[in-house]
């Protein structure tokens, strides 16, 4: 019996789409993980813009500065596939967006602000990007493995800068409970 992967080829025979990688235009299948993680990087890019307006409406200009330098990074990953921007310029931008920002020192649950929960669903579609850039880095073979690994370091930077944004959105009462929470379960 064909695999899952080998029966999505089969009906998708033909239909093909370009993408650059590396440097280089390509050719891939619509249903490649490149075209995946493209579609996760823009879905997650969308999510911090709606949280970004959010927060400027409500007056918070601060947190919404940091999210525009997150969205500009997020906007540089395909760049970064494509080989036309560097890692350098990703880590500078998240690196401005995260200056003064408290490690998280706990867990807690999205519902601090109605922009919470946009800015950690972006964080799991950047996470959803890098997963696509690993599958078509080691099993379709079409992402070079030190570019991958070079954009996996990116995104895996911008998702962990979106969670210490969210962190700053809780207040110190939520964060206590919820920290009290998870160390009565263990």
């Amino acid at each position: 019996m064909p695999s899952t992967a080998t029966t999505r080829r089969q009906l998708c025979a033909g239909l093909e789409t370009e993408a650059y990688i590396a440097g280089k235009l390509i050719r891939v299948p619509k249903h490649s993980p490149v075209i995946e993680a493209y579609g996760s990087i823009e879905e997650a890019e969308a999510l911090l813009a709606r949280a970004r307006l959010g927060l400027e409406k409500r007056g918070e200009t601060r947190l919404a500065k940091r999210l525009k330098k997150l969205q500009q990074a997020t906007r540089l990953i395909p760049i970064l596939l494509a080989g036309a921007a560097t890692l350098e310029e990703i880590t500078r931008l998240v690196e401005e967006a995260e200056q003064g920002l408290e490690d998280p020192w706990g867990w807690s649950l999205t519902g601090c602000t109605p922009e919470d929960p946009d800015i950690m669903l972006a964080a799991t579609r950047l996470r959803a990007a890098e997963r696509s850039i690993t599958r078509a880095s080691l099993e379709e073979g079409t992402v070079p493995r030190s570019l991958a690994a070079l954009v996996s370091e990116a995104l895996t930077r911008i998702a962990y800068a979106l969670y210490k944004i969210h962190w700053a959105l809780c207040s110190k009462e939520a964060k206590a409970k919820t920290s009290k929470e998870l160390i009565k379960r263990q």
